[in-house]
C-alpha cells in the first residue's frame, strides 16, 4: 500500500492530470459540439453585421493593428499573472478573477445578442444571464456564457482583421502556446489558480452530461472533465469571420479544417503515456491554415 502511495505522488508531481480521462470520445464530442456552435454562431453574427453596415451604409470600421491586438494580449496575460501574487487571500483573488470573466462576458455577450435583439433586451438577458452564474455557477451556463462572448469578440475583431494579420497571429500564439504550456508553464498555473476560485477561461466538456449542472468549484483538470481553452477556439474563428466579405464558403472550409486540428489535438492528447495539459492551439492553428491555403487556390 506504502508502495503504491509512492508511486501515486510520483506520477501527480509529473502529471496533474494523472486520472484516466473516463469516456473520452464522449468528451470530445461535446467538445466539438461547444467549439462549432461558437464558430458557427460567429460566422451568422458576422453575416449579419456586414448586412447591417451595408443597409445603413456604415463605413468599414478601421482595421485593428498588429501592435495593438499584441499589446493587448499581454496585458491581459500579465494582469492574469499579477493578480495571484498581489492578492493573497482567496476571496480576493476571487472577486477580481470574478469581475473580469463577468465583465467580458458582458461585453461580448452583447455584441452577439444585440445583433439580433433590441439593445434593451440584449442587455437585460445578458445581465440576468451574469447575476445567474455569479449565484449559481454551473458548467452549463458557464459554457453558454463563453459561446455567446467569445462569438460576440469574434466577430467583431474578426471583420476588423485581414486574414493575413490572422494567420501571423495563429502562428504567434501557436509559438506561445507551446512555450506557455511546455517551458514557462505559466499557463498551466495561472489556469490552476482561476480554477481553484471557480474561474475557468475555457469550455468545460464533461464526460457525463450530469456533470454540466454540478458547481464550477467542483471542475477539476482531468478524470471527468476536459477544458478547451478560451484562445483555442477564438483564433480559428478570427479566421474564419476574417474570410467573409470573400464568402462564406471560404469560412465554411477554414472551419471544417479547424474542427479537424480539434479531433488531432485530442488524439494527442489521449495518446501520452502520461497524460499532461497540451498546448491544443497547435494543431488547430496548423490545420486552419491548410484549409486557408486551399481557399487561395479556388
Amino acid at each position: 500500500m506504502e508502495g503504491k502511495d509512492r508511486a501515486k505522488t510520483k506520477e501527480e508531481i509529473i502529471s496533474p492530470l494523472s486520472v484516466k480521462l473516463t469516456h473520452p470520445w464522449r468528451t470530445f464530442l461535446l467538445e466539438a459540439i461547444l467549439f462549432s456552435a461558437t464558430i458557427a454562431l460567429g460566422v451568422a453574427s458576422g453575416l449579419k453585421l456586414m448586412e447591417f453596415r451595408k443597409l445603413y451604409k456604415i463605413p468599414p470600421a478601421q482595421p485593428v493593428s498588429f501592435f495593438h491586438f499584441i499589446t493587448a494580449f499581454l496585458f491581459a496575460t500579465l494582469l492574469m499573472i499579477l493578480i495571484p501574487l498581489i492578492f493573497q487571500k482567496r476571496r480576493a483573488k476571487a472577486a477580481i478573477f470574478k469581475f473580469f470573466f463577468a465583465f467580458t462576458v458582458f461585453f461580448g455577450g452583447i455584441l452577439t445578442l444585440g445583433l439580433w435583439l433590441p439593445e434593451i433586451l440584449a442587455l437585460i438577458l445578458m445581465g440576468l444571464l451574469i447575476l445567474t452564474w455569479l449565484k449559481k455557477p454551473l458548467p452549463l451556463l458557464h459554457n453558454l456564457c463563453l459561446i455567446l462572448a467569445m462569438a460576440g469578440l469574434g466577430t467583431v475583431l474578426g471583420l476588423n482583421l485581414t486574414p493575413l494579420m490572422v494567420v501571423s497571429f495563429l502562428v504567434l500564439f501557436s509559438i506561445y502556446d507551446f512555450i506557455a504550456v511546455y517551458k514557462t508553464k505559466h499557463m498551466i498555473k495561472m489556469a490552476k489558480e482561476m480554477m481553484t476560485v471557480g474561474v475557468i477561461l475555457g469550455f468545460i466538456a464533461p464526460s457525463k452530461l450530469a456533470d454540466l449542472k454540478i458547481p464550477l468549484r467542483k471542475v477539476k483538470m482531468g478524470g471527468k472533465f476536459l477544458i478547451l481553452g478560451g484562445g483555442d477556439v477564438v483564433f480559428p474563428m478570427l479566421l474564419v469571420v476574417s474570410l467573409l466579405p470573400q464568402g462564406l464558403f471560404h469560412s465554411l472550409i477554414v472551419a471544417f479544417f479547424a474542427l479537424i486540428g480539434l479531433f488531432f489535438s485530442f488524439l494527442i492528447f489521449i495518446s501520452q503515456k502520461v497524460r499532461a495539459p497540451i498546448p491544443a492551439l497547435p494543431p488547430i492553428a496548423l490545420l486552419s491554415l491548410l484549409g486557408y491555403l486551399l481557399t487561395l487556390l479556388i
